[in-house]
């Protein structure tokens, strides 16, 4: 006979002290806007005010978005709503799974719930007096390890798995032993499985990139698709700034682009002997208009450059990036960078591991997001983008190898402005998939119903193009050989409509050589 247990409604004492326990646990130190998002909506919890915890409360009073903030251009509170759902189930799998009161953020809403978390089925008295007499198995041996390398491209980590240890001692001893252990540990091993699935693939670890912000910044930060950025380091001279009401348009994270370095400065990045990819990211917070501000810099003494960052990113506030391919440490063990005039800045850089002369392959979803695909490959978060909207939709994924790329879209009048090295030739792959359109998809219309045009640069890709007419399994892939930047180191798409909006689900850039 099964046991059963009297519930009990979980009081307003157990529900304070099971969200002190999860701030206090620290899975949230590295996410600031995940605890601010937390916060406030226990805070309008506790304070019988559920019905006031809305999107637009949420991102103005807790992510401090401004008043004109507009939830259907912009996603923050339904991202961070999901990255914190992923965050709580990464906690109640490892460090809060024996808790007797857990929370939740149900799908699709923002007001927090509490359960009482039902006891584990017992076993009977006689199965646990045997269990209690059979010598131990150790079948399941745990291991987790931080791989902490010494040098700057740290905090790639290795992943905690579980390995399947045989210990043989007799055929009848092990089945005697084996029915008894699977019966004891199916509880164990069915909460060891949930952790695993359980814990997001973080995006720290998932790539052996180096993200430094430039500024005052004492802390790292973790940006909205969960990649790790170290705080400053390795700089001597000039001034750190701050402008921290700016909105800045091409990125889920304008922190990033608040603050940073100014004037004449050095860093001394240490690397380990290889050949390297430096990204450098920039935004004009300072109001400048074009030609009224140039930003010259050296890279390991030699390589000069001199950018006007309003004139290349098309005005002030914009997020843009520059890539440099075929950087090796110095002598030193160290990548110089050097910042050369009074009106020199920069925000943040990113160094990757690179042996082609084009640089590294940019791999970019339409959204704030990080995933591994079947083939290793990692597809890094959107950036560098203007115009358009952006939608979510993982429950309607195409039947392919590697759905998840198809997750974000972005749609509408829409361009990004991509970085990549000037004088190469790069492949363009553009991923579609229709999630509107057509019956398969529970939409009016089908194919015809939207076609749009596509530009590199000034020149045309795809001219009345329907995803529907090529689609394939749910998807389209389009591919680009031979596309060359221009001379600044630019790939400008432009997404234009001709019947109904245009759409992206996914970039990928790869240099040919």
């Amino acid at each position: 006979m099964p046991w059963t247990y009297p519930e009990s409604r979980v009081t307003e004492d157990e529900e304070r002290q099971e969200v002190k326990a999860i701030l206090d646990s620290g899975i949230l130190k590295k996410a600031p806007n995940l605890q601010h998002f937390l916060e406030y909506v226990v805070a309008e919890y506790f304070a019988g005010n559920s019905d006031g915890i809305k999107e637009y409360n949420i991102a103005v009073q807790a992510l401090h978005r401004s008043e004109r903030f507009d939830p259907q251009s912009d996603t923050i509170v339904r991202v961070s709503a999901h990255a914190l759902r992923k965050k709580l189930e990464q906690y109640y799998a490892a460090e809060g799974s024996s808790h007797p009161v857990q929370m939740q953020l149900p799908a699709g809403k923002y007001v927090p719930t509490f359960e009482r978390k039902p006891p584990e089925q017992g076993t009977s008295a006689e199965l646990q007096a045997m269990e209690s007499s059979l010598p131990t198995f150790p079948f399941f041996e745990s291991s987790s390890e931080e791989n902490e390398p010494a040098s700057v491209l740290e905090g790639v980590r290795k992943r905690s798995g579980l390995r399947l240890v045989w210990v043989g001692a007799g055929a009848g001893m092990i089945l005697f032993a084996a029915v008894a252990v699977f019966l004891h540990m199916r509880g164990r091993n069915a909460a060891l499985a949930g952790r695993a699935a359980a814990v997001p693939e973080a995006a720290a670890g998932l790539d052996d990139v180096l993200r430094m912000r430039f500024g005052s910044a004492a802390h790292p930060y973790l940006d909205a698709a969960g990649q790790e950025w170290l705080a400053e380091r390795y700089c001597t001279g000039g001034t750190a700034f701050a402008h921290t009401e700016q909105e800045i348009q091409g990125t889920d994270d304008p922190v990033i682009f608040r603050e940073g370095r100014e004037g004449k400065f050095q860093c001394r990045i240490p690397a380990p002997p290889g050949e390297y990819q430096i990204k450098l990211l920039f935004a004009d917070t300072a109001g400048d208009k074009e030609a009224a501000r140039q930003v010259d810099f050296s890279i390991n003494d030699r390589r000069a450059e001199a950018i006007d960052v309003v004139d290349e990113a098309g005005g002030a506030d914009i997020a843009i990036g520059k890539a440099y391919a075929g950087i090796h440490p110095l002598s030193d063990g160290t990548i110089h960078l050097n910042f050369l005039s009074d009106g020199a800045f920069v925000n943040a850089v990113e160094l990757t591991p690179s042996r082609s002369k084009g640089g590294a392959p940019l791999r970019m979803l339409a959204g704030p997001a990080v995933v591994r695909d079947s083939s290793g490959n990692v597809w890094g978060p959107e950036f560098f983008f203007e115009g358009g909207r952006r939608t979510f939709h993982p429950d309607n994924l195409p039947k392919v190898a590697d759905p998840k790329i198809f997750e974000w879209e972005r749609y509408g009048h829409f361009r990004y402005l991509i970085p990549v090295v000037p004088g190469e030739e790069y492949r363009l792959r553009l991923y579609f998939s229709e999630g509107w359109f057509g019956s398969t998809n529970g939409g009016p219309g089908g194919i015809g119903s939207r076609q749009f045009d596509v530009y590199c640069n000034g020149e045309t890709l795809l001219s009345n193009f329907d995803i529907l007419r090529k689609e394939k399994e749910g998807v389209t892939v389009m591919t680009f050989d031979g596309i060359k930047p221009t001379a600044h180191g630019m790939l400008e798409l432009q997404f234009a409509p001709v019947e109904n909006y245009p759409l992206i689900n996914a970039i990928e850039v790869e240099p040919e050589r």
